[in-house]
């Protein structure tokens, strides 16, 4: 549907990319897509025009600049739940939480489902720490009029205040969104438990996915850290291996199988990579 004097009215928007999840611009160079024919909404924020509407009833975005979708038609609430936020809350239980406070690399912000869901799910007595580049400020801008979940309804505070002021803060949570190169930002962070590795695909943003964007990932970790993505991609899971890590992929039925990497022994479904190896070369971006 779009808007048309303040009225909805629908109409289809076809989303393709070429891994099954999208997010937020970080570099100015992104734009990713997959198949699927999704109902569509419309709301006036410039390149960012239309609502669509997943399968799990939660609504995301199509870059009309991009021609791409920011999450994939299994659903915008359903895929950060299971991709990222059940992985590392898991990991971070198993870790007795890290000693009560979890900080979590988000990258990037995009419509911010990943961090919201992780607020939304927060174990108690647990205080959080978030950090997200974003270099769409209007992007961000823009978020206190998006059609989030009902859900989310209590949430809406942290919304606004992001919105405004890229910075959330209360007694258990703190979010920080940094406006710039994702790049660039990684590099002031340290001890990070959770990463949430949610770029553009790497068919259009390999800065996010090369060896040495992962290097420097892997220099601000934590040593019983975890990472989740989306992306099976032979290069992404290479770079894993290269650094040391173990390689996993999610154990949820709800969602397509991804990638989970950490340093540490973990009880996820493990990827036999080097029987992979037999077969194809260690290729990185």
């Amino acid at each position: 549907m779009s808007m048309s004097n303040g009225q909805w009215k629908m109409e289809n928007v076809k989303c393709e990319r070429s891994e099954p999840v999208i997010h937020g611009v970080c570099n100015g160079e992104n734009e990713r897509s997959e198949p699927g024919r999704l109902e569509s909404g419309g709301v006036d924020n410039g390149r960012l025009n239309k609502f669509i509407k997943t399968k799990d009833g939660s609504f995301t975005l199509k870059s009309e600049k991009y021609n791409e979708c920011y999450h994939s038609s299994e659903g915008a609430y359903t895929e950060s739940l299971y991709k990222h936020v059940l992985p590392g809350y898991t990991v971070a239980e198993k870790f007795d939480y890290y000693g009560g406070e979890i900080r979590i690399l988000d990258i990037c912000f995009g419509l911010g489902y990943n961090t919201l869901t992780a607020l939304l799910h927060k174990p108690k007595n647990v205080k959080l720490k978030i950090f997200s580049p974003e270099l769409d400020l209007k992007l961000i801008k823009s978020l206190k009029h998006f059609k989030y979940p009902e859900k989310f309804e209590n949430l809406l505070s942290v919304i606004n205040d992001i919105s405004r002021n890229l910075y959330y803060k209360s007694d258990n949570v703190e979010i920080e969104i940094f406006n710039g190169d994702a790049r660039e930002y990684v590099k002031k962070l340290s001890d990070i438990h959770i990463v949430y590795q949610d770029a553009f695909s790497p068919k259009v943003n390999k800065e996010l996915w090369t060896m040495e964007y992962f290097k420097n990932i892997s220099e601000i970790l934590h040593k019983n850290s975890i990472i989740t993505t989306y992306s099976v991609a032979t290069p992404v899971r290479c770079a894993f291996y290269k650094l040391g890590m173990n390689i996993y992929t999610h154990p949820y039925d709800e969602i397509r199988k991804g990638t989970i990497a950490s340093y540490a022994k973990l009880d996820f479904p493990k990827v036999d990579f080097e029987e992979k190896l037999k077969r194809v070369k260690c290729i990185t971006y």
